[in-house]
C-alpha cells in the first residue's frame, strides 16, 4: 500500500543516495506517510545496523483517502526509491572503476630473477652488427635489438643474488664475454620502456669495480658494516658522488646487512634518479641499482623502490 512503498522508498534512500540528496528525499519521503504512520522507535537498515529515528515534528495532513490520491503518493514513493537505488548504483559503479583502477596500478607480475640460472623471460641482445651501437638503448626497437633465451648473471661475481621485478623488465645479453654491456662491467642488466619518458628504466647488477679505481676496500670484509654506517660507506663506494638530495637507511635480513639509498642529482637528459641497495657478502660487494630520469620518475619510483628492496 502507499504506506509500505512510502517506506520501502525511505529505506532505500537512507542505504544509497548520496548524503546531500538523502536529507532533501528523507523529507519529502517522510511527508508521505500519514502523521500515525511516523514514530519514534528505532528503525534499523543496512548491514552495519546504524539507528536512525524519524522526526516527530507535526505536519499536517488532509483527511482526503481518495485513490488518486493514493495512487499519486504510491507513485512519489516509488520514485523517491528509484532515485534513490540508481544514486547508490552510479556510486558503487564509480567506486568499482577506482578499485579497478587502483588494482591495474599495483597488478604488475613480478618474477625472479637469479643469477646463474636461465632467465624468466626472454633476454634482448644486439643483433649482428650493432652491439658497438652507442646511445640510449631502446628495447623495442626491433631493427636493433632481438629476443633469445639467455642465463643471468656470473660475469663479474660469483656470489649468488635474486631480485623480483616485473615480467616487462628484459635482460641485456651478447655483449663483453655473452655479458649484459659493452664494458663488461654489469653482472646483470634490466631494461623496460613500459615507464614512456625520454630513456628506458634500469636495473643493474654490479660488484662496485669500475676502470677508474684500483683500491676496494670492501675485499675481503666480512660485512658492508665493517666500512661504516651508511653515510660513510657511500663514500668509499663513490668518492666523487655530487647529489642534491639523498636518502639512506640499512636492514639485516637473514645475517647479512643491507644499506639502501634513494638518490637525486639535477640534472638533464641523465638517469638523475637512483635506487640502490648494497651488501658485502664473503669478501665481495653486490649492488642493485635502478635508474630513472626525471621524466619517468613518479611512475617508475614504486616499481623501483620493491624491485630493489627484494635484492638478496
Amino acid at each position: 500500500d502507499e504506506r509500505g512503498t512510502a517506506l520501502i522508498a525511505l529505506l532505500g534512500l537512507m542505504r544509497f543516495a548520496a548524503a546531500p540528496l538523502s536529507s532533501a528525499l528523507l523529507f519529502l519521503a517522510a511527508t508521505l506517510l500519514p502523521a500515525q504512520a511516523r514514530t519514534t522507535r528505532p528503525i534499523l537498515f543496512g548491514p552495519s545496523g546504524r539507528i536512525s529515528r524519524a522526526r516527530t515534528k507535526s505536519v499536517s495532513c488532509s483527511a482526503e483517502s481518495s485513490s488518486r490520491l493514493a495512487s499519486r503518493r504510491s507513485s512519489l514513493g516509488g520514485l523517491v526509491g528509484s532515485t534513490a537505488l540508481l544514486f547508490g548504483l552510479k556510486d558503487r559503479l564509480a567506486a568499482a572503476d577506482d578499485a579497478s583502477t587502483e588494482l591495474s596500478a599495483n597488478s604488475d607480475k613480478f618474477v625472479t630473477f637469479s643469477s646463474g640460472k636461465p632467465a624468466p623471460v626472454l633476454c634482448t641482445q644486439a643483433k649482428e652488427g650493432m652491439k658497438k651501437r652507442r646511445g640510449i638503448i631502446d628495447v623495442s626497437d626491433t631493427s636493433i635489438f632481438e629476443r633469445t633465451e639467455c642465463s643471468l648473471g656470473g660475469y663479474v661475481t660469483k656470489t649468488p643474488y635474486t631480485l623480483k621485478a616485473p615480467e616487462y623488465f628484459e635482460p641485456l645479453t651478447g655483449y663483453f664475454n655473452g655479458g649484459p654491456d659493452p664494458a663488461g662491467f654489469l653482472d646483470m642488466r634490466l631494461e623496460t620502456a613500459a615507464f614512456g619518458g625520454d630513456r628506458p628504466v634500469t636495473i643493474v647488477v654490479s660488484d662496485g669495480k669500475t676502470p677508474d679505481r684500483k683500491n676496494y676496500p670492501w675485499i675481503g670484509k666480512s660485512s658492508i658494516t665493517e666500512l661504516g654506517n651508511p653515510e660513510e660507506f657511500l663514500k668509499v663506494f663513490a668518492p666523487q658522488l655530487s647529489v642534491s638530495e639523498k636518502f639512506v637507511s640499512s636492514e639485516e635480513i637473514d645475517g647479512v646487512t643491507y644499506y639502501r639509498y634513494l638518490l637525486y642529482k639535477q640534472a638533464a637528459n641523465y638517469n638523475n634518479r637512483k635506487v640502490i641497495s648494497a651488501a658485502v657478502y664473503n669478501g665481495d660487494l653486490v649492488t642493485c641499482v635502478g635508474l630513472a630520469s626525471e621524466a619517468n620518475w613518479e611512475k617508475a619510483k614504486p616499481v623501483l623502490l620493491e624491485v630493489v628492496n627484494s635484492f638478496r
